[in-house]
């Protein structure tokens, strides 16, 4: 059997397959009026599985993006204040993204990015970090040491340092109260027909999805494109 434009994506372990076939489209009845109290409860219950789709959600996108680089942002207080600092950095990235201690209670900001072409140079500095206590190098950015501050950044040589990053974003982003901001176009899944012989077993709620042997085939509306690999997923199309 052949499962046609499967949604897949990546959980860090296994590529995971939701067949477009195991969908129920179909509407329910009218449902009967709840009280006040049940309303409060099911709001509240409704919140916090918001909270966690959007939490994995987050991570089915990274897992199917590229990264190369873990970057710390910190302002200048003689170049700006915390409002054109927050203004004029995310204006900075936005434009960026369509081009193909005494600190430690200043504003700043965390990301991981792919940077295709590093805008300015990498240069390597040295000083005392209040909260090691103990010196430390950080590769700055010419252009925002110029334009912001500060800055760090760190290279993403593997897959479990782009994962350890996401993880130290989540927990800083729980810590702070602060919102998680992404630019670009980030899909969560790539579309792809499956087939059984690369089925390895059924999984979730009702058997819905199924777990991919990790060599499995791509094709594309029955067209061969290739072994599953970043360049190959280059050439499927992606969805939300």
């Amino acid at each position: 059997m052949i499962y046609k434009r499967a949604k897949i994506y990546y959980d860090g372990s296994h590529y995971i397959a939701i067949p477009s076939e195991n969908f129920s489209h179909k509407k329910g009845g009218r449902k009967k009026p709840k009280d006040d109290e049940t309303l409060v409860s099911e709001s509240k219950e409704r919140q916090r599985t918001n909270a966690i789709k959007r939490r994995v959600r987050l991570m089915r996108k990274v897992y199917l993006q590229e990264w190369n680089y873990f970057c710390t942002f910190t302002y200048d207080e003689a170049k700006h204040d915390e409002d054109t600092f927050k203004k004029k950095l995310r204006n900075t990235l936005k434009h960026l993204v369509y081009r193909k201690s005494p600190d430690k209670q200043r504003l700043h900001f965390h990301g991981i990015f792919y940077i295709p072409q590093m805008i300015g140079e990498l240069i390597e500095t040295s000083d005392y970090s209040t909260t090691n206590h103990r010196m430390q190098i950080a590769y700055q950015n010419t252009h925002f040491l110029k334009h912001f501050g500060r800055n760090d950044f760190k290279a993403l040589g593997s897959q479990a340092d782009v994962i350890q990053s996401v993880k130290y974003l989540m927990k800083y982003i729980s810590k702070s109260g602060e919102k998680l901001a992404y630019g670009g176009k980030l899909p969560t899944y790539f579309l792809s027909d499956v087939v059984d012989d690369d089925i390895a077993c059924e999984y979730g709620v009702d058997n819905k999805k199924a777990i991919l042997f990790d060599d499995f085939t791509c094709y594309d509306e029955g067209e061969l494109i290739g072994t599953v690999c970043q360049q190959t997923i280059n050439r499927l199309t992606k969805s939300n």
